[in-house]
């Protein structure tokens, strides 16, 4: 068996999920310093700062999602695609709720993320990046097709791995291999279980979508509960986008 890595991503204040998914990978075997997080720490969820001292206190490897950089740097929007004034609506309930919601500290823990890793396994060269080689918030979906050739043009390394759509995919094109890893927290293909991925490296690359169930009645109930809009306790239910 090659070196195993675990890649969690746009966990969004979700701590149930967060506290299952790290429970598999440690049943799994898999040490602390081969998790690494694709960002997206806040945001929907009622958890924030839970999220952040979790990932802080395991010293999980985390990099910048755009929630965070609109969270720890108070921007005025998460950088997320808005399409309507519904979704202006709950972008708003949801960035203004966090950031009054998040510590001061946990704030700052944010602004020192990096926005990208490069990393060397096994001989193979990976970036990690929250959206695209390009932008924290840019989205790079599975048949975006004239996205990912321009990312080739670009890319060094022979492996990218990211997050940010909360659709899981694992693709090759022209050699480079594209690995979205999906959402802990709010996952959107219709899947309402906490997703990850599992990366096996020997002389071949093996990746797998892991896919755990989690308490969702305890995390929605807490988020209507609160000030957060009930569309977001939806969402999880669903595993998609509430559509207005």
């Amino acid at each position: 068996m090659g070196r195993r890595i675990a890649f969690i991503s746009d966990i969004h204040g979700n701590m149930e999920a967060l506290k299952i998914v790290l429970q598999d990978i440690n049943e799994k075997g898999i040490p602390t310093k081969d998790i690494y997080c694709l960002g997206d720490l806040v945001g929907y969820g009622p958890r924030p700062n839970e999220v952040i001292e979790c990932i802080i206190e395991q010293e999980i490897q985390c990099i910048l999602g755009n929630y965070d950089e609109a969270v720890g740097f108070f921007l005025p929007t998460c950088g997320c695609n808005i399409e309507s004034e519904a979704d202006k609506m709950k972008s708003k309930n949801s960035l203004e709720w966090t950031v009054q919601h998040t510590k001061e500290g946990n704030k700052a823990f944010l602004r020192e993320l990096e926005e990208q890793i490069t990393l060397k396994v096994e001989g193979f060269s990976i970036l990690l990046t929250h959206g695209s080689p390009y932008a924290i918030n840019d989205y790079v979906y599975e048949n975006d097709i004239e996205k990912q050739d321009e990312i080739i043009d670009e890319l060094e390394e022979d492996i990218i791995v990211f997050g940010h759509t909360h659709f899981p995919y694992f693709k090759e094109v022209e050699g480079k291999r594209f690995i979205n890893v999906g959402s802990v927290g709010r996952p959107k293909d219709g899947d309402i279980r906490a997703c990850y991925c599992l990366m096996e490296m020997d002389r071949e690359l093996g990746v797998e979508f892991i896919r755990v169930p989690y308490d969702i009645a305890t995390v929605a109930k807490e988020i209507e509960e609160s000030e957060l809009l009930n569309d977001f306790a939806q969402v999880l239910r669903t595993g998609r986008d509430v559509k207005k």
